[in-house]
């Protein structure tokens, strides 16, 4: 969930936020390698390959996500929950850190905005543990269902918040989108209570968004991931130490595989973003959805209840629909 509940770069969220949070700007104006505005006016103004590229980009990017949260669950088996969020931040770091140092210098260590990144960050890392609690026993489908009660709470929070207005579109949006959440919730009394976990951890990756709106353009993309892998790793020390990381190296390679699929999944968004503009990409972050299906019937042999399928629909579109407004 998305990335990326997991360190997910600026572009992607400024992409959802458009979507989900009805931004009155038409399209992205997102930060360059150098901090530096990226301005995309009109599809017309883009040839039409370079969106299909764009697309396809991005689509890659999140069907990478559900693999690098089924990994996680196949370690929740083995491991504490703690031990594997450390060990995917630890991985996220080594892969992430060397590269924006070699780009950004001491800028990728102590960003600017220090106070801003880690008050992100801290959310960041919530996020993504809750999540990793929800997905021992949930299937990642209603996992990543139930974490995207996100989007919708960052829409209902950012007239507060951001000072941004409150259409009928939106709240309209708002409102189907939570009937979804509650449809996957199985209010019927097949309730498994770790999908709550993922309701957390939805709430808590709302709060990032916002944070992250009300820290535009603070620092590059790459320097903003890189100091919340390393400042990641370092608040879940202590809890993995705790929890204990005895059989940890036995998962050396997983915990790559981990590393390399964030670090993958952040460069393919980067890329998406500089060939389509943000209002074609954003209602492909529903493909996370999709993706979990398919990770958690080939791996795990779980396929959703048509109760399940009915919330995921109600759910996609929800956000479809200010999609649709804002083309």
């Amino acid at each position: 969930m998305t990335d990326a509940a997991r360190p997910t770069n600026d572009y992607f969220l400024r992409a959802l936020d458009q979507v989900m949070l009805s931004s009155p700007v038409a399209f992205a104006k997102v930060p360059g390698e150098q901090g530096g505005p990226i301005t995309i006016a009109s599809t017309d103004e883009i040839p039409g390959d370079r969106i299909l590229l764009g697309l396809a980009l991005m689509a890659l990017a999140m069907f990478l996500i559900p693999v690098r949260d089924g990994l996680a669950k196949y370690m929740s088996g083995t491991l504490p929950v703690f031990t594997i969020a450390w060990g995917t931040y630890c991985a996220a770091a080594l892969i992430s850190a060397p590269i924006a140092i070699r780009k950004h210098g001491r800028g990728a260590i102590l960003p600017a905005g220090l106070p801003s990144q880690t008050a992100r960050t801290l959310l960041l890392v919530g996020a993504m543990t809750m999540f990793f609690f929800s997905i021992r026993t949930v299937p990642l489908a209603n996992a990543i269902a139930a974490y995207f009660v996100a989007p919708f709470v960052a829409a209902a929070l950012a007239p507060i918040a951001l000072k941004e207005e409150f259409t009928w579109t939106v709240a309209g949006a708002v409102t189907i989108g939570f009937i979804g959440v509650v449809v996957v919730l199985r209010p019927d009394g097949n309730f498994d209570a770790n999908i709550l976990w993922a309701i957390a951890a939805g709430l808590f990756f709302a709060l990032y968004m916002l944070a992250t709106r009300l820290a535009a353009r603070q620092a590059p993309p790459l320097a903003a991931l890189s100091y919340q892998s390393v400042l990641g790793a370092i608040v879940l020390t202590p809890f993995a130490l705790v929890a204990g990381v005895q059989g940890a190296g036995a998962f050396l390679g997983v915990f790559a595989l981990i590393g390399l699929l964030q670090s993958s999944s952040h460069g393919l968004s980067i890329a998406a973003f500089r060939f389509a503009p943000a209002s074609v990409l954003a209602p492909l972050v529903y493909l996370e959805i999709v993706a979990a299906v398919i990770v958690g019937l080939v791996a795990f042999g779980d396929w959703p209840e048509t109760q399940t399928w009915t919330g995921i629909a109600i759910i996609i579109a929800a956000g479809s629909l200010v999609a649709l407004r804002r083309n």
